[in-house]
């Protein structure tokens, strides 16, 4: 897959940088992921580690 990265330059002038509201729901979307991935496998420890003072 040959991607220009002129083009993501292009498509980051037309669209801008992500706002917070969409950066909020990446965050839930990857925690549900790896949330229902970690619980396929309960004897091994794969909950995300805690970012105490962030």
């Amino acid at each position: 897959m040959d991607i220009n990265l002129n083009e993501f330059d292009e498509l980051e002038a037309l669209f801008g940088e992500a706002d917070l509201e969409m950066k909020q729901m990446e965050k839930v979307i990857l925690t549900q992921n790896l949330e229902g991935f970690a619980s396929c496998f309960p004897e091994w420890d794969l909950h995300p580690p805690v970012n105490y003072g962030r």
